[in-house]
C-alpha cells in the first residue's frame, strides 16, 4: 500500500444518520464526480463494528463512530468501492477485509482481503444463491450471492429490532433525475437515475449472464421471505416506503 492510499485523505461527507438501533448510515462525495457515495455502519451483538463501503471522515466523525464501538468488519462490496479501504486498515491494524470472490484481484490491488463471501460462516444455498454469516456473528449480518460464477458484488442483509435491511453496492441505485450535463449523460443516457433500479453499468458488469436471471430470483425470494423494512443503495436515498415492492418492481425490471 502506498502512502497516498494510506494516508488519511477527507472528503466531503455529510452525517452519520442513524437507521436502526445497530445501523448508521453516512453518505459523502466522490473526488471528479457528482455522484455521491454511502457507507453503512452495523453494531455486531459482540459490540464491534462493521463498516460496509468505508468512507474516510473527518476527526469528528471518526469520534462518533467508535463511539458505537471499535472497527473490527471492513467489507468492500466489489472492485470499485475501495477507494478509502486502504486507509482503514492502516488506522485500524486489526480490521478484518471481506470482499465477493469475483473482486478479491481488484479489491487486493490497494488492501489485503481476510475473506470473502462464500469462506464465511453458515453456507446455504446453491449455485443459484448461497448465504453467508460472519463467523463471530448470530447472524446479524449475512453476506448473499448470485450466480457460482464470479461474484463480482452480492448483499448484505442485516437484522435489527425493527426488521431486516438490505444493503447494496452498485446493484442497486435510487438516484432522483437532476439538472446538468453530467446527469444527463450519465443518468439519463447511461440510465443510471430516476429511481430504484439496475443500472445499465450494473447490468453489464455485475449481473452478467446466469447472475442476472439469479439475481432476479433473490430480489423476489427476498421480497417474500424477509420483507425488508428498509434498503440501502451504495448510491442514492434509503428506500423506506414498501421495500419489498421495490424489489419486485427491481427485478420485473431486469
Amino acid at each position: 500500500m502506498s502512502e497516498s492510499e494510506t494516508s488519511w485523505q477527507v472528503f466531503p461527507h455529510g452525517p452519520l444518520e442513524p437507521l436502526a438501533e445497530n445501523l448508521w448510515r453516512v453518505e459523502g462525495e466522490i473526488p471528479g464526480m457528482q455522484l455521491r457515495r454511502t457507507m453503512v455502519v452495523v453494531r455486531l451483538p459482540s459490540g464491534h463494528l462493521l463498516l460496509h463501503s468505508a468512507i474516510a471522515m473527518d476527526e469528528a466523525g471518526m469520534e462518533q463512530l467508535e463511539s458505537f464501538g471499535r472497527p473490527a468488519w471492513l467489507v468492500v462490496p466489489n472492485g470499485w468501492h475501495r477507494m478509502d479501504a486502504a486507509r482503514y486498515k492502516a488506522r485500524y491494524p486489526d480490521l478484518r477485509v471481506v470482499c465477493p470472490r469475483g473482486s478479491r484481484k481488484r479489491v487486493e490491488r490497494v488492501v489485503a482481503v481476510d475473506a470473502t463471501y462464500g469462506s464465511l460462516r453458515g453456507s446455504s444455498g446453491d449455485d443459484e444463491g448461497s448465504s453467508h454469516a460472519l463467523v463471530d456473528d448470530d447472524d446479524t449480518v449475512r453476506f448473499e450471492y448470485f450466480g457460482d460464477k464470479g461474484q463480482m458484488e452480492g448483499v448484505m442483509l442485516v437484522r435489527s429490532d425493527d426488521g431486516c435491511t438490505a444493503v447494496f453496492g452498485d446493484l442497486l441505485f435510487n438516484v432522483p433525475h437532476q439538472p446538468g450535463f453530467f446527469w444527463w449523460f450519465y443518468g439519463r443516457v447511461m440510465g443510471s437515475t430516476g429511481g430504484p433500479k439496475v443500472t445499465l453499468l450494473g447490468r453489464l458488469f455485475l449481473v452478467m449472464g446466469r447472475a442476472r436471471k439469479a439475481y432476479r430470483s433473490w430480489l423476489e425470494r427476498t421480497a417474500e421471505v424477509e420483507a425488508p423494512v428498509r434498503l440501502v443503495p451504495g448510491h442514492g436515498e434509503v428506500v423506506v416506503d414498501d421495500a419489498a415492492g421495490v424489489l419486485r418492481m427491481v427485478a420485473a425490471a431486469l
